[in-house]
């Protein structure tokens, strides 16, 4: 009896284990004239995912995007996949197909014709969506290219055209393509989650059009998608609010009292200070405008640790902006500062401070 329970909790883990790794996107170890006739066999195409060894967006989509189940759902119910260093035993693919970035993934008919192709890093999402549209005739670029020109304005074709102009370093058209929509429609439309792309995507000031109207309407966005617009209106704030915590605004004469104070009002009628620790940002801020040196270096030392840990790193890398002194003292003392946080710092961080230490110090 004992044995055969055991021997049912063998099987039963077998097949658990089974299940996870078809979850995963399944990258078959096929020879490339193998993987074609298995995409013919199948039915389906073929997926080459190039990377290299030194390539770290090539490892975050290995370790964050390709082991999702709905990523390997999608990828393995269409191609026959194949993961292949282009530096060793896929060079001579990776020549023949023109790859010259990591990495690069290429999507080929059963015959080796290559359907499309992308490059980079980004999030399962966005990726099954990159994808899906470049092997659909119907929203590649050049069919999604004559749709919009012959007038269709559906969020399917602004949001592809906009991103192919993007794409080909056409930014001024493609934000004129996607700020021609928005003001066309209605504010019922703007809020459906079909639109969501317009502030998600392609809202990139919170006082621009899109981002007053995104401010305005937080509450009434689809519940579908309001999480994700309310995640890119805190980014939005963030960034406006690091303009002048970064001494940028201050150094390049545009800094308004006025205009920072509402800022700030805006982000605390909205509750989001709740949700991030702006408050010694704002402290920071204030008392740049107003103390001296010495005095915003001993605000830095007092709440350096209460900021979030991509502000201590905003913080430490501007400070010469911040202090712009000839004072040998007050360099010590910079130096000093930035020293003693080496040890809460990661390695990319810890190579920028040194070139700020080297500057201070010389």
């Amino acid at each position: 009896m004992i044995r055969i329970i055991k021997t049912f909790a063998i099987a039963l883990f077998l097949m658990l284990g089974a299940g996870t790794a078809i979850a995963q996107t399944h990258f078959r170890t096929l020879s490339f004239d193998a993987a074609l006739s298995a995409a013919k066999q199948e039915k389906k195409m073929v997926f080459i995912d190039f990377y290299t060894d030194w390539c770290g967006p090539c490892k975050m989509m290995a370790r964050d995007v390709f082991p999702q189940p709905k990523v390997g759902d999608y990828f393995n119910a269409r191609f026959v996949c194949l993961k292949l260093n282009a530096e060793k035993e896929g060079k001579e693919l990776a020549k023949k197909y023109q790859v010259s970035a990591y990495p690069t993934y290429v999507v080929l008919d059963a015959d080796g014709k290559m359907l499309m192709t992308a490059k980079g890093a980004m999030d399962a999402d966005d990726f099954i969506a990159k994808i899906a549209s470049g092997i659909d005739p119907e929203r590649s670029p050049e069919r999604i290219r004559q749709r919009y020109e012959e007038g269709k304005r559906t969020p399917e074709v602004v949001n592809a055209y906009a991103l192919q102009l993007m794409e080909q370093q056409k930014e001024t058209e493609g934000f004129k393509v996607v700020d021609d929509y928005f003001a066309s429609l209605t504010d019922k439309e703007r809020l459906s989650a079909a639109n969501s792309f317009l502030f998600t995507r392609y809202t990139v000031k919170i006082d621009d059009a899109k981002g007053k109207f995104m401010v305005s309407h937080i509450a009434e966005f689809d519940p579908a998608v309001r999480p994700a617009v309310e995640k890119r209106m805190q980014q939005l704030f963030h960034s406006a609010v690091s303009s002048y915590f970064s001494g940028y605004m201050l150094r390049e004469g545009k800094y308004d009292e006025a205009t920072y104070q509402q800022l700030k009002q805006q982000i605390q009628s909205l509750r989001l200070d709740a949700q991030y620790s702006y408050a010694p940002m704002f402290e920071l801020v204030e008392s740049r405008v107003k103390d001296s040196d010495a005095v915003f270096l001993d605000n830095c030392e007092r709440v350096y640790d209460t900021l979030d840990p991509k502000d201590r790193t905003l913080l430490l890398l501007n400070l010469t902006r911040l202090i712009d002194t000839k004072d040998k003292a007050m360099h010590k003392r910079m130096s000093t500062f930035i020293r003693s946080r080496l040890s809460t710092m990661d390695a990319n961080t810890i190579s920028l401070a040194g070139r700020i230490l080297g500057t201070i110090e010389r």
